[in-house]
């Protein structure tokens, strides 16, 4: 049911009464062939629970959607979707990045997208360009699949400084790090291989792993349980790619450096590949060292970009790996785009060479918010725990009871976009969770929380309704609470 409720996640935005908007959401999704025929639909009553409606909600989608032909509902079979009206030239797959990153023009308050407002350097940079650096640019035929060459220097010397050294030619400079770990799964995968991601992890990483024929596993997060657990995932499973964010992923966490070595270490006989996703290492307040550089002998590619630390605006990424796996993947970039825009890069290159300034303005910046955010929520929502702060953008919120994908749905009936956990989770199993960004300006932010607390409200309700009608507590949401709390999601302290 989780995939069907990710391709309808914005129903309540359509026209009409409830059970309107649900039929046209998906309808929409079965044309684009999110959900192609012979799709199974959850049973009413469940994905009523699932949305926070009544049953006569999905009972009206559904009998509109079965009169016109789009889906197909049979005695003791259930209902499915017929294929009616698919355009299989609009086939998409992105619903939990779709969740996780809005477009500019959605209506509502978003603390979804984690980003921040572009750091003032960046228009500093573009009002400064100078002609002796854009003349010698716009000169150029204007394709570089492999990157600026001043703009892969800026990187090498950065990775150098780091404690990674590292040649230009190491680098492959893509449009933002989505793109790079397209790229990678794209190069390193093939039919029947197994990946192994933690949980929660990255949206983007989900969804196109989701898209490919291989064998989706998980384990607990590196940042919270240490290297064991995935050093035993990867003996257990022997993935073809494992893939890790070693410090602020979704949880706001930061890896212990021992348990990096130690991972490094157990990495020795490992014949995969290794994504490290190195996006947030700069908002870092401590250092803590690159795993490419604790463990050379194995195959391990970091990615990055502009994104957490300048703007997600410039579209600018990167990959860092061995240079024949560069020169592969440099190949492979120039038939999907023939290389990233050039003038962002030259603004790039040019901002890499204030890193540190910017960083040390960026970790103020967040630590304020931070403080902020989390006193506004204390107050609007007393009962539920946020996780530690490390500079992360976004907060891990953690319910004081029931499913964030429900809550999330009577969120955005209120105006107001979340994160839920199952978005993250490879099985959805940290669904008592939801992430929240602190990217919005102040008020913005309360606006935002207010609403969440009117939906806290809604939901309280919703749910001691269902309980009521059904005469038991809700199995979908009693469900995720027993498996995210046995699954040890916590935020660890200390």
């Amino acid at each position: 049911m989780v995939a069907v409720l990710d391709v309808v996640s914005d129903w309540t935005t359509h026209d009409g009464p409830l059970y309107r908007r649900l039929a046209t959401a998906l309808r929409r999704a079965i044309a684009r062939g999110d959900l192609p025929p012979g799709t199974i639909l959850p049973a009413e009553r469940h994905m009523a629970r699932a949305l926070a409606v009544g049953r006569s909600t999905v009972v009206g989608a559904y009998d509109l959607l079965r009169s016109e032909g789009v889906i197909i509902s049979r005695q003791g079979s259930g209902t499915w979707v017929s294929g009616a009206g698919r355009d299989p030239s609009t086939r998409t797959h992105q619903a939990a990045l779709r969740r996780a990153a809005l477009s500019a023009d959605d209506a509502v308050v978003d603390l979804a997208t984690a980003s921040l407002p572009a750091a003032p350097e960046v228009a500093e940079v573009i009002g400064s360009l100078r002609r002796d650096l854009t003349d010698p640019l716009l000169e150029q035929v204007g394709y570089s699949p492999a990157g600026l060459p001043a703009l892969r220097r800026a990187i090498a010397n950065m990775f150098t400084a780091d404690g990674l050294p590292t040649t230009p030619e190491q680098i492959l400079v893509t449009t933002g790090d989505q793109q790079a770990l397209f790229l990678l799964t794209q190069q390193v995968l093939t039919a029947g291989d197994g990946v192994l991601v933690e949980d929660p992890t990255s949206p983007g990483m989900l969804d196109l792993v989701r898209e490919l024929p291989v064998v989706l596993r998980h384990c607990r997060s590196f940042s919270t349980t240490g290297a064991g657990v995935v050093l035993d995932a990867i003996r257990g499973s022997e993935p073809a790619l494992v893939y890790l964010i070693t410090s602020l992923g979704p949880e706001g966490l930061i890896a212990d450096p021992d348990e990096l070595r130690r991972l490094a270490r157990g990495l020795r006989d490992f014949t995969g590949s290794l994504i490290e996703d190195a996006s947030s290492r700069h908002l870092l307040r401590t250092e803590v060292p690159l795993l490419a550089a604790l463990a050379p002998q194995a195959s391990v590619f970091t990615v990055g970009s502009m994104s957490k630390l300048f703007w997600s605006g410039l579209r600018v990424g990167w990959i860092h790996g061995d240079e024949n796996a560069i020169l592969r993947l440099a190949r492979a970039k120039a038939r999907v785009d023939l290389g990233t825009p050039l003038l962002s890069q030259l603004v790039s290159a040019v901002l890499l060479n204030r890193i540190a300034d910017v960083g040390a303005a960026r970790r103020v910046e967040i630590a304020d918010r931070s403080t902020a955010a989390r006193e506004v929520l204390r107050h609007a929502l007393p009962e539920f725990e946020v996780g530690p702060a490390h500079g992360a953008i976004t907060l891990w919120v953690r319910m004081p009871h029931g499913a964030s994908r429900p809550f999330a749905e009577l969120a955005r009936r209120r105006g107001v976009a979340i994160v839920p956990g199952d978005s993250l989770s490879p099985d959805g199993l940290s669904d008592r969770y939801f992430r929240l960004a602190i990217g919005p300006r102040a008020d913005v932010f309360a606006d935002g929380v207010a609403r969440l607390a009117r939906a806290w409200d809604d939901y309280r309700i919703a749910k001691g309704r269902m309980a009521t009608d059904v005469g038991a507590p809700d199995r979908l949401t009693t469900t995720y609470q027993f498996r995210a709390i046995g699954s040890g999601h916590a935020p660890r302290r200390g």
